[in-house]
């Protein structure tokens, strides 16, 4: 099989999704693009735009370097199924696309549930605080340096992680 030309999947990959569609997985590509476009438009719809980054950041990072992982399989002639973005780890091994519900058990059901709960609650006290200027400056400072700070701390903890 004839190797991908690797500018091209560098451009495709700096939009989330894209790269995706471009290495063959439309479904895939399809589902991260409408999830980090519709990130924005929901967030704002209930108030905690100001969280937008938040989300989008991490989907863009995990989009961006798993599309270069799914290239070098492409590239060895491994075979990349196109399955869903969310439940792709829980494919069937061996199987073509088949979602093995068994896998997907009760800590997926638990991170959406904290999910929803956490937007939940993040979107009444946006609503219920919204005119205090104390809430103000605390949802700036959210906003603004709240990504460089988890930044920061993600980096010293790769840092320190193998030190053990």
């Amino acid at each position: 099989m004839q190797k991908r030309n690797s500018f091209l999947t560098f451009i495709t990959a700096l939009i989330p999704g894209v790269g995706y569609m471009y290495l063959g997985l439309v479904k895939r590509g399809i589902q991260v693009l409408l999830a980090f476009l519709l990130v924005e438009p929901l967030f704002r719809l209930l108030g905690i735009g100001f969280l937008t980054g938040i989300v989008r950041i991490p989907i863009w990072f995990y989009t961006f370097f798993d599309t270069f992982s799914v290239a070098r399989m492409l590239d060895m002639e491994k075979p990349v199924h196109d399955t869903d973005f969310i439940f792709s780890k829980y494919v069937k091994d061996g199987e073509y696309p088949v979602v093995d519900r068994n896998k997907i058990g009760r800590n997926l059901t638990l991170i959406i549930a904290i999910a929803l709960i956490l937007i939940g609650i993040f979107a009444i006290l946006n609503n219920l605080f919204i005119s205090y200027p104390i809430y103000k400056l605390i949802r700036s400072y959210i906003s603004s340096l709240f990504i460089p700070v988890l930044l920061v701390l993600a980096g010293i903890y790769l840092l320190f992680r193998n030190r053990k």
